[in-house]
């Protein structure tokens, strides 16, 4: 869905590494499920997590995303980092669903109403 979106707004992005994670923090680094409009220049980065069953894997998920935030505050600083984080999995495992929001600068689920909401940003905050 987010694909679709930015393809249909005409936003470029890429996936993968971020290049000076790559270089400074390869242990820790980890890929990137988007990255507007690029590489070599992260003004928005997009990680997604939809989870319909719970598991013991989700605290170390919202651990390593708090992590790669400080990570990215460090190295772009400028660049914005975002979550879409929806489903069931996570509403049951809420210790785990507050550690993995507060990693990112904004949040939005795939509800109808935070898809506009997250154009909307997009439209606010690439240059």
């Amino acid at each position: 869905m987010i694909k679709t979106i930015l393809e249909d707004l005409k936003i470029p992005f890429e996936k993968g590494d971020l290049e000076e994670l790559f270089k400074h923090k390869f242990d820790e680094k980890r890929t990137m499920d988007f990255i507007l409009p690029s590489k070599a220049n992260p003004q928005i980065i997009i990680e997604s997590s939809f989870l319909v069953t719970t598991s013991s894997g989700q605290g170390d998920k919202s651990k390593t995303e708090g992590n790669i935030k400080k990570l990215i505050e460090r190295y772009y600083p400028q660049a914005k980092f975002i979550g879409f984080v929806d489903g069931i999995g996570w509403y049951v495992r809420q210790g785990d669903l507050k550690r993995m929001v507060t990693a990112f600068d904004e949040v939005f689920t795939f509800h109808k109403d935070e898809i506009e909401r997250f154009k909307d940003f997009l439209k606010q905050n690439l240059k």
